[in-house]
Parts: C-alpha cells; structure tokens; sequence
C-alpha cells in the first residue's frame, strides 16, 4: 500500500517565519518569508526594526551565527543601523538556551498550533496568525 505525502499530492504547506523577542514586553514580532530564507531576507527584518531604533536609546539585536545572520548582506548594512540606534550582537556559537526566540519556536509549534496537519498553505498561516504568540510586522 502506497501513502501519498503532501508534496505527491501537490500540497506544500511549509511557512518559513523569521522572528525576534522584545526582552522588555516579551513581545513577538515576526515575519512570514515566501521561500528559502537567505540573508537578504535578514537584512530587510532587520531594517524594518531599525526604522523604529532610535539613538538615544539603542535597540540591541541579539543573533545566533546562523548564516543568513551573519552573510554579507547584513554585515555591511551593521554601521548603518549602528548609527540609527540598532546594534546587531552575536550570540556564542552552539548556545541556542541563549537565543529567546528558540523557546518562542517551541511554543508555536508544539503549544499554539496543536493541530499539526493543515489541508493548505493558507490554513497554515491562519493559524499562525491566529495564535496569541506574535505579531506580525
């Protein structure tokens, strides 16, 4: 007997989000991102936070090491945030315990969305959108 997966039957209900902590609000501000996630995509998360950074009072992104965090693309861009009032900081590398947004992972997946089979993309990213975890920006 042959059990067809979702992607044999066309169905590709992966969502790829990119999210951060504020350590202050406990608030959870994320992104849906159509594809591959790529350091591009991190470069335009973190500009959309650095649009509300402000001088006087620095906001601190911290980051694990994870390529797309650490590319080019967002490298060159870390002076200009810098002057803006956003200082991106890397986490050490293999302390994921470190990393706030890790145990927000987990309680999207394993709490919020106890349903773990959605007939589409788009029941998906209602629930997502429907947990209480985040918002998104």
């Amino acid at each position: 007997m042959e059990v067809p997966t979702s992607k044999a039957r066309g169905i590709t209900a992966r969502l790829n989000l990119m999210g951060c902590v504020d350590s202050i609000s406990g608030e959870v501000h994320y992104r849906e991102i159509e594809g591959n996630t790529s350091g591009q995509d991190t470069k335009k998360f973190i500009e959309t936070l650095a649009e509300q950074a402000d001088p006087a009072c620095p906001t601190i992104v911290f980051a694990d090491r994870a390529s797309i965090h650490t590319c080019n693309a967002v490298f060159e861009e870390k002076e200009n945030w810098k002057k803006r009032g956003l200082i991106v900081v890397y986490l050490p590398p293999y302390s994921p315990e470190l990393n706030l947004m890790e145990g927000e992972w987990r309680q999207l997946k394993y709490h919020d969305l106890q349903e773990r089979h959605f007939e589409t993309k788009e029941d998906l990213r209602r629930a997502v959108g429907g947990a209480t975890w985040g918002m998104a920006i």
